[in-house]
């Protein structure tokens, strides 16, 4: 099993996965048309107050990033991540509920994702899925964040840490650790 965060994960989804993610699941056009349009109206501004008087930024076009204090804001980011939930299932990988024969791989609640899988392999698969799609789309792994362990029959076993590239890998979780 494995626990995977993205840093700063609403700040860094470009705007362009976010209507390409709108269209690859067949949102109404219009819905299309008006998130791309509401994007472009974005803005930021910051204020400094001092003693003299307060000191303001013109506004700050906001180019990556959900605009976060709404409540489609959640919804939007979720959307974003099926293709990479659509990239795990075709792996086949998972536990298989025997009663419904469907397999279980990666619970995903807005940007908590747990891989879980039957063996050391399987997780490098879809470690692998998750890294290439998170590249893809300019997102990078909290590492800090990150974290995997093993259990055979129950037990908690020792393995490696889970090499993500050179100099960069997911750390086992010790025991009694959170």
């Amino acid at each position: 099993m494995a626990w995977i965060d993205h840093q700063k994960a609403f700040d860094r989804v470009p705007h362009s996965w976010l209507i390409k993610s709108l269209e690859l699941i067949g949102i109404n056009n219009k819905v299309v048309s008006f998130t791309t349009k509401a994007m472009s109206y974005w803005r930021i501004s910051m204020r400094l107050h001092t003693e003299n008087k307060p000191i303001e930024t013109e506004d700050i076009k906001i180019q990556c990033g959900i605009f976060q204090g709404d409540s489609i804001s959640p919804l939007l980011f979720c959307i974003c991540l099926i293709p990479l939930t659509e990239r795990l299932n075709v792996l086949n990988t998972g536990y298989e509920q025997h009663t419904t024969r469907t397999k279980i791989s990666h619970p995903l609640y807005i940007d908590d994702l747990k891989l879980m899988v039957k063996s050391e392999e399987e997780l490098q698969k879809q470690i692998q899925k998750v890294k290439t799609f998170s590249d893809d789309i300019h997102m990078e792994f909290g590492l800090e964040k990150c974290a995997k362990i093993a259990f055979k029959r129950g037990k908690l076993v020792h393995s490696q840490n889970l090499v993500i590239n050179i100099n960069r890998e997911i750390q086992e979780l010790g025991q009694g650790k959170t």
